[in-house]
């Protein structure tokens, strides 16, 4: 039993770095083949890999935020502080582009998230 307690800091980093490379891996190749003009639409796979970030990063912020509420925010070790955020950042940027597909917020808002840039 001691030995998954010590191995728990580590699984979820393994989990943090899978579930979030996932998406950000789908959103660069996404972003390679918008630069090489390839016509078979590669910024769906920027919008998914953004829609994808955005559901991990609730599920992240849910089960970070739980926890820190159940055992106070001031005995959280520093790793999951630092996940909280990465989380949290995660959820705010998909969260927007969630907003912004489902045409709640004007798409010109989260335009700089896709293409780098304003019109």
């Amino acid at each position: 039993m001691q030995t998954l307690t010590k191995l728990r800091p580590w699984i979820a980093g393994v989990v943090a770095v899978v579930t979030l490379g996932f998406p950000v891996a789908m959103m660069i190749d996404g972003y390679v083949l918008m630069a090489q003009n390839d016509p078979m639409h590669p910024d769906v796979l920027v919008l998914i890999g953004l829609l994808i970030l955005g559901l991990v990063g609730l599920i992240g912020v849910l089960a970070y935020g739980i926890h820190g509420y159940r055992v106070g925010w001031r005995h959280l070790p520093l790793r999951q502080w630092i996940l909280l955020a990465l989380y949290g950042v995660a959820f705010v940027v998909g969260l927007c582009m969630w907003l912004a597909f489902v045409g709640a917020i004007p798409y010109q808002w989260v335009y700089w998230i896709i293409y780098g840039g304003a019109d």
